[in-house]
């Protein structure tokens, strides 16, 4: 099957030899600065490779989380994502995109806190390898930051000091473990893997094991299949950046259906999502940036699944949780 990635419609950044978050390589930097901006201005997404990330500590969370999945209803109840909280289990169907009858299958565990309600008593070592991933994901994530600071021509720390405390209180980070169950054939109608959405924060990193269904809605407002980029992993901007960048970091609508072909549809699919957001109290209105003043507003995407708007609203400036949780209600009611 044809796909954006086939059809080189999205562009690949390279991020090896960049240094680490304390001592960055400069010259590589910039580089991946104007990379990072020329794709998600352009494009709203990218794929990354030599990140850093080892595809065996992927394999080792698909792993616990497998065992996760394989405990009783009950085992898996006692860790149920609580809100306000996002932290903890998710079961099939009780997280909804799509206003309408589809039923989503998948299994998701929220990762927001490394040390607490992990069911590391079910599944020994679920806790160590989960955290650190999560360690690995943030570290990618602050170069990223830094990255897009250098790319609008802010001052390199201008994202970190407004994501110091990814991972811990007072910051909804969250690593979201999935697992989409096979589809039997034919597949039952009236079930989607996962709805139609953007995504609530500033932008989003996700690693998966094979091609799964995975589609973008482009700029032309038609679905493309992304297609699977062996150890790479995807970018995509959320909607906190594209409220920051005034529209021209555009946040891309995307799904994941069943896929048609029968070997790919019968088979699990995992992936690890790393949703990067802001800390709880920053307020979201558009930066200044020189370079943003020059790039014309993105292609606009159709009206997003919501009534929300994640910037201001009759003169009040929206902080970070509260455009999150406006989100959490839509997706959980």
């Amino acid at each position: 099957m044809e796909t954006l990635l086939s059809r080189a419609e999205i562009p690949i950044i390279d991020l090896a030899h960049t240094g680490t978050a304390e001592t960055p390589v400069k010259c590589t930097v910039r580089r991946i600065a104007a990379q990072l901006h020329r794709s998600l201005s352009q494009k709203g997404l990218a794929l990354l490779v030599n990140h850093g990330i080892a595809d065996e500590k992927l394999r080792a969370v698909y792993n616990v989380l497998d065992k996760f999945c394989d405990l009783p209803n009950e085992e898996k109840n006692k860790y149920l994502r609580t809100p306000p909280h996002n932290h903890g289990y998710v079961a099939p169907g009780v997280e909804k995109f799509m206003q309408d009858r589809v039923e989503e299958v998948r299994h998701t565990f929220n990762v927001v806190w490394l040390e607490r309600n992990l069911p590391e008593a079910q599944v020994p070592g679920f806790q160590a390898v989960v955290s650190s991933l999560a360690q690995d994901f943030r570290r990618l994530a602050t170069l990223l930051l830094r990255a897009l600071a250098t790319g609008l021509e802010l001052q390199p720390d201008f994202f970190m000091t407004t994501h110091t405390n990814m991972l811990q209180e007072g910051n909804e980070t969250c690593m979201r473990l999935l697992y989409y169950p096979p589809v039997g054939a034919p597949p039952t109608p009236g079930i989607t893997r996962c709805g139609e959405h953007s995504d609530y924060g500033t932008f989003t990193l996700l690693a998966q094991d094979s091609e799964g269904g995975l589609e973008m809605l482009t700029p032309n407002h038609r679905w493309g299949r992304v297609g699977h980029l062996p150890g790479a992993i995807l970018i995509n901007t959320g909607e906190l950046l594209a409220s920051w960048t005034g529209g021209k970091y555009p946040a891309l609508r995307h799904r994941v259906v069943v896929p048609e072909q029968p070997m790919t549809r019968c088979r699990g699919r995992h992936c690890v999502a790393f949703f990067v957001h802001p800390d709880n109290d920053t307020p979201i209105e558009p930066i200044k940036s020189p370079v943003l003043a020059e790039q014309p507003v993105a292609t606009k995407q159709p009206a997003p699944l919501t009534t929300s708007k994640p910037a201001s609203k009759h003169g009040t400036i929206y902080t970070a949780y509260q455009h999150l949780q406006m989100r959490f209600r839509e997706t959980y009611a």
